[in-house]
């Protein structure tokens, strides 16, 4: 189980993080992890509700969803305006960039960091706090690439915690993959991360 976590979650991004393979294998790195993920769920036979795909919280769920997405994005405006993000060029493809690659990628991180990991986490550790800390942890060290991960590391960390928080309340994969994609493509706008 350990070794599942570092070698999908940790060992890819030491590989870009410290330059032993370039940047530009990112994806090929995402789809190793995204295949070593979709093996061991085949293997284990998960249902649609192990993985998140829940409609009977839904409507429990989405007032703590909408309130944290809401309050997220207005953090996300006053940081910007407050550290005088740098706003990147608003070209077509830009824009082709940001809805190609950061909307599947926010439904992928929480398909991988919730819906997978936190299983795996529970089986690891019995207390709820550790698991939302590991899980806030390594959601952050996947976010070290990107070069404003300075500014970002403490709002990604904080994010984290807070979605680990909910999906381990309320586990949907819907709900908090629109958040995500919500959150990521406003980042984005605002100049957080930097695409290359």
């Amino acid at each position: 189980m350990l070794t599942q976590i570092l070698v999908i979650f940790v060992l890819p991004v030491f590989l870009l993080y410290f330059n032993i393979v370039p940047t530009s294998w990112r994806i090929i790195l995402l789809a190793i992890s995204s295949l070593f993920i979709y093996g061991i769920i085949r293997h284990e036979k998960w249902t649609h509700e192990e993985m998140g795909v829940r409609h009977d919280n839904f409507k429990k769920a989405i007032p703590f969803y909408l309130l944290f997405t809401v309050l997220s994005l207005g953090a996300l405006f006053i940081i910007s305006q407050k550290v005088s993000m740098p706003m990147n060029v608003f070209t077509k493809i830009f824009y082709w960039k940001t809805f190609i690659f950061f909307l599947p990628s926010s439904f992928f991180q929480e398909f991988a960091f919730r819906s997978f990991l936190m299983p795996r986490l529970k089986r690891i550790f019995s207390n709820n706090f550790t698991i939302i800390l590991v899980n806030a942890v390594l959601f952050t060290w996947m976010h070290v690439i990107y070069s404003s991960w300075g500014l970002l590391m403490p709002i990604l960390f904080v994010s984290g915690i807070f979605f680990a928080w909910l999906y381990l309340k309320y586990p949907n994969l819907i709900l908090v993959s629109i958040s995500h994609a919500l959150l990521n493509v406003t980042a984005v706008l605002l100049g957080f991360f930097v695409i290359s």
